[in-house]
């Protein structure tokens, strides 16, 4: 097992579950006479910790206000009021599997609580995982509670004892794995109903329906402990999300890898598919974060390591790493991955702080630093905040996930990441201190630890930021809510995992994303190659990969390019056998191979092989195109250094620049060996239709 734990026991004394509104005891308020830009509402404190339960706004209630939840390592989920008010707390009593310890009292919770009406009843649910490695001989499980009353729905009790969490041994000790992971809350089987997204230390990662119970399909063996939070995002614009989530892994185990292993999970018709994975040389303890980075229309994942076998003996290369991967097949994204100069485990997030249009990303180190990238990947600033106290002046690993918002009222989204030692509110644009100069007392938080990360929304008809943050020595939580200037911006990153869903994802879907008007989601109205994919549908030259996906950064097969050529000719029939034998007669290309093989457009690879899966490069492409053209032996200049004239298609490609069909890679370049996407196809099919 690769999992590293913290052992520290605490006992507690627990009762039933207790819903209430009684007044927060020691709620105070403090506005007049600050010197800070947020004026702080109400502050409390709680015995004990809530080390990394990031609070939730939402409306919980359906009351058309917001209210505040989160978790505590004392076992209750507590819900308050935008006033600070207790509206009810209730205690996390886990579901038990057969085979672990009966448990009838409440589990601590380091999990964040997610927010969304499960059952349509109109009255939202908020969800959570429990268990904790600071809290010993208790189950792990998910827990739904009633937003409006607080009372529980249902406790998830499938879970599986695969090891000692407090000794790090892979003998069971007869507990349930615990939920540290975020729940993340989406229609994952596509049946219009929500559902429940979490992984466990009990190697597994489940989705269960609205009532806590695992779909079809689920779970999914991830080899070794998982403390990543899902991301989930329809790739495929199909009405189910897929699912995106990191995990340790172990030699000798399901992925024989010692580090981490990062993946995307589909579910189609009761089965789940692996639709591909990357692995690291460290843990993937942090959540990934979903959206478009570069501004290509292609989603990506970004997604940040862990600590674990820095601690351990093995090779920890990856610890200050943040990778980015294409959401499509996992490639890696060109400029990353980028390295801080420490580990780098809590989650990144994505926002706009340069005012491009694109997202950056944001990412906190061990270093101390608060790290800002560009989608490709170079550094638009790094800044270590400084918290003064006196003559002194400390900075501070930064150990929560940041959010991204209005933190100043100009119109920008600015920084806030939690520390060791205080909470840093920085500007985005450079990283420099938004509470510069104001008195340590009257700063959002100042000398108390953070591994939640705060909350931004609208309380009591205002615009708060709402933090939780933890004394070590002194065993206590404080938790406090500060008035922000008003915004005419909206938050790229308000909380913990995006919004109360806990998706981790800027959009919901390929066709949010993209906002493309015609029949596929993946090409955006902006493409160079739209005009040419809108032109292909009208005349049914293609119907996609599938309905809602043309896939244009696909590399085009030979199989997909003559059933082009077929279809623009009208899909003729009658013609010969092509004798090849790697085409079947029932597949959806036989027919165009014939014709192509009859008119001369193509010979096949060999006498008896036409390789239909194999890539066409843009040499190919243009030949089969000047062949149908009727191949006129005319050679006017190319100008393409890399086009000899002695070469099997350079006439196509004289006749292709010519033709207005291609412009070549570069101004003197044509690339002739590159393969061709499906994108570069439509655009040179489209310029010859109409040249």
């Amino acid at each position: 097992m690769s999992r590293r734990f913290l052992v520290i026991l605490v006992s507690f004394a627990l009762g039933t579950v207790v819903v209430t509104a009684s007044p927060v005891q020691g709620a105070t308020s403090e506005c007049e006479g600050s010197t800070s830009m947020y004026c702080e509402e109400w502050i409390f404190h709680l015995d004990g910790w809530n080390r990394s339960s990031s609070p939730v706004i939402a409306d919980i209630d359906a009351d058309g206000l917001n209210e505040i939840v989160f978790g505590h390592q004392d076992g209750k989920l507590r819900a308050y009021e935008a006033d600070g008010t207790l509206k009810w707390e209730s205690l996390a009593v886990p579901g038990v599997a057969p085979g672990c310890t009966s448990q009838t009292s409440a589990s601590a919770i380091d999990s964040s609580p997610a927010v969304a009406d499960l059952d349509n009843d109109g009255i939202p649910e908020v969800v959570v995982g429990v268990g904790s490695t600071w809290v010993s001989n208790q189950n792990g499980s998910v827990i739904a509670f009633n937003g409006k009353t607080g009372a529980m729905i249902w406790n998830f009790d499938r879970g599986r004892d695969e090891g000692n969490t407090w000794a790090n041994t892979g003998t069971p000790d007869g507990y349930c794995g615990h939920v540290f992971a975020t729940p993340a809350i989406g229609d994952i089987d596509g049946d219009g109903k929500l559902d429940v997204v979490f992984a466990s230390w009990d190697f597994q990662i489940w989705a269960v329906d609205r009532f806590g119970e695992p779909l079809s399909g689920f779970p999914v063996n991830n080899d070794d402990s998982v403390w990543s939070s899902p991301a989930l995002f329809d790739l495929d614009s199909d009405g189910d999300m897929e699912i995106f989530i990191g995990g340790d892994s172990t030699l000798g185990g399901y992925f024989d890898h010692q580090g981490g292993v990062f993946r995307a999970l589909d579910w189609e018709n009761g089965t789940v598919t692996e639709l591909w994975h990357r692995t690291a040389n460290e843990v993937f303890h942090a959540s990934p974060a979903i959206g478009d980075i570069n501004g290509d229309g292609r989603p990506e994942a970004i997604v940040s390591t862990g600590e674990n076998w820095l601690s351990e003996t093995g090779n920890a290369s990856d610890h200050n790493k943040v990778f980015a991967f294409h959401l499509d097949d996992g490639s890696t994204v060109p400029g990353w991955p980028q390295s801080a100069g420490g580990t780098v485990k809590a989650s990144p997030v994505l926002g706009d702080l340069d005012g491009d249009g694109r997202p950056e990303v944001i990412a906190g180190s061990w270093d101390r630093k608060v790290y800002a990238w560009h989608g490709d990947g170079s550094l638009y600033w790094s800044v270590a905040p400084e918290f003064v106290h006196g003559e002194n002046v400390f900075t501070a690993r930064i150990t929560s996930s940041p959010i991204i918002a209005d933190l100043d009222g100009d119109g920008d989204q600015d920084v806030a990441a939690g520390t060791d030692f205080g909470l840093a509110m920085m500007s985005g644009q450079n990283g420099s201190p938004l509470e510069a100069g104001v008195f340590w007392p009257n700063k959002v938080s100042h000398a108390w630890s953070h591994e939640a990360a705060p909350a931004i929304g609208i309380l009591g008809g205002e615009r708060r930021i709402v933090v939780t943050g933890f004394d070590t020595p002194n065993h206590r939580t404080r938790v406090a809510s500060f008035s922000l200037p008003s915004t005419s911006a909206t938050d790229a990153w308000p909380m913990a995992r995006w919004s109360p869903t806990r998706t981790g994802s800027l959009h919901k879907s390929l066709c949010e994303l993209s906002g493309a008007s015609g029949t596929f989601c993946d090409v955006s109205d902006s493409a160079y190659y739209a005009a040419g994919v809108h032109w292909m549908v009208e005349n049914e030259i293609t119907t996609g990969i599938s309905s809602r996906l043309y896939g244009p950064n696909l590399v085009l097969t030979r199989a997909q390019m003559v059933t082009f050529l077929w279809r623009q000719e009208g899909s003729p029939l009658g013609y010969s056998a092509h004798g090849f034998g790697d085409v079947s007669a029932g597949s959806y290309y036989n027919g165009a191979v014939a014709w192509a093989k009859a008119e001369g457009i193509t010979t096949g690879t060999g006498e008896f092989t036409f390789a239909p899966d194999a890539s066409v490069t843009r040499a190919q492409l243009v030949t089969l195109l000047w062949r149908r053209s009727g191949g006129e032996l005319y050679q006017p200049p190319h100008g393409f250094i890399d086009v000899p004239n002695d070469r099997y298609y350079s006439v196509a490609v004289a006749w292709a620049k010519a033709e207005g069909v291609t412009t070549g890679t570069g101004e003197f370049t044509f690339s002739p060996s590159d393969n061709v996407t499906r994108a570069q196809a439509a655009a040179m099919l489209y310029r010859e239709a109409v040249s």
